[in-house]
């Protein structure tokens, strides 16, 4: 069975079928989906594939989803659809004109609706903790929370978050360690677009949730007390997270790193992993998040991969360059809003660092 879209556009699959993928990777497929029902007005698609799909469905309430275990007809298979389809590395949130719906800039005399967030509410996260996924949802809250004059509100989960509203300008996010009350902050931010920059998808999530003004380039907040030095030494960072889901291979890395030394003292920064992944042959820094913040904002360059990091670079201002050892078109769209980053594909890396 297909059905007619909202615009007209006929016989659109309502059948999918999932590969055995990871926990973050159907995350952001069950997203998809639940966003393409919405956009082109399909009560429910059915899914198949590893269970798991089910269980967030229920679990971040995605009413569209009916997961079953085999389609009365076959179901459209996801990794053979094109990849127009989709938008980004991981799944398929942007159908058809959903891009254009999403980032559609609104002008200060459009008819906004106001925010239902509602003051003093409590966003609690578990799945969403990493350094990168906390600059986002502190950023895009943040602003969200300015824009649609939502006195305060506040985040519960990771030592990440805590650290990040400690660290950067927050007048109206706060960290609380639990709540008995609290919305689900990764049902939020699972619907957001992998197709907009890093910053942008948490406020556009919120908005699309709560309604309010939405910000589509949305800026770093800004340190709460540390500040530049007037001029940085001779020092490289460098990050290579063994824990990515997009590493950059071990000898690659290596190369990068051997091409980076012939101009100046290079560091890494990472722990014990990395020090396994890359060898023991070089400078490592473990460092907690104001100490790593000092480090970059002390150092000639930073290079590193699509981590958090990388994003935390973004925020500071720091010049640098990200390696994209996946899809260089992703991971341009994660960090096109830091203008102080160039995202190049690893196979351009060592001619450029020649």
């Amino acid at each position: 069975m297909n059905k007619d879209s909202r615009n007209g556009r006929a016989e659109l699959p309502v059948r999918f079928t999932v590969p055995n993928l990871s926990v973050r990777d159907c995350v952001e497929l069950a997203a998809g989906l639940a966003t393409y029902a919405q956009i082109h007005g399909i009560p429910q698609i059915e899914v198949s594939g590893p269970p798991v799909i089910g269980e967030l469905a229920q679990e971040f309430g995605f009413n569209e989803l009916r997961f079953v275990d085999d389609h009365q007809q076959p179901g459209i298979n996801i990794p053979a659809v094109p990849p127009s389809w989709r938008c980004g590395q991981r799944g398929l949130r942007c159908f058809s004109e959903q891009i254009a719906d999403t980032t559609r800039a609104l002008s200060p005399s459009d008819d906004v609706a106001l925010s239902r967030l509602t003051a003093g509410s409590v966003m609690r996260f578990s799945r969403h903790n990493r350094l990168g996924d906390a600059l986002g949802i502190v950023s895009g809250l943040e602003h969200y929370c300015r824009d649609n004059d939502v006195e305060s509100v506040a985040v519960s989960g990771s030592h990440s978050l805590a650290e990040v509203v400690e660290a950067f300008a927050c007048d109206r996010v706060a960290h609380v360690s639990s709540s008995s009350e609290a919305i689900d902050g990764d049902a939020v931010f699972a619907r957001s677009s992998w197709s907009v920059p890093w910053l942008s998808r948490f406020n556009l999530a919120v908005a699309d949730i709560f309604g309010g003004r939405a910000r589509h380039q949305t800026p770093p907040l800004r340190l709460r007390a540390m500040q530049p030095p007037e001029s940085r030494g001779s020092l490289v960072y460098c990050q290579f997270d063994a824990r990515s889901s997009t590493p950059v291979p071990r000898d690659a890395a290596r190369h990068v790193l051997s091409k980076l030394g012939s101009h100046g003292e290079v560091r890494v920064l990472g722990g014990p992993d990395t020090q396994a992944y890359l060898g023991e042959d070089i400078t490592y820094v473990r460092a907690d998040l104001n100490e790593m913040i000092a480090c970059l904002l002390s150092c000639r360059l930073f290079v590193g991969c699509d981590s958090g990091v990388g994003h935390l670079a973004g925020c500071l201002g720091v010049p640098g360059l990200i390696v994209s050892t996946d899809d260089f078109e992703t991971t341009w769209s994660f960090f096109r809003g830091y203008s102080n980053l160039n995202v190049i594909p690893m196979a351009a890396a060592e001619l450029f660092l020649s």
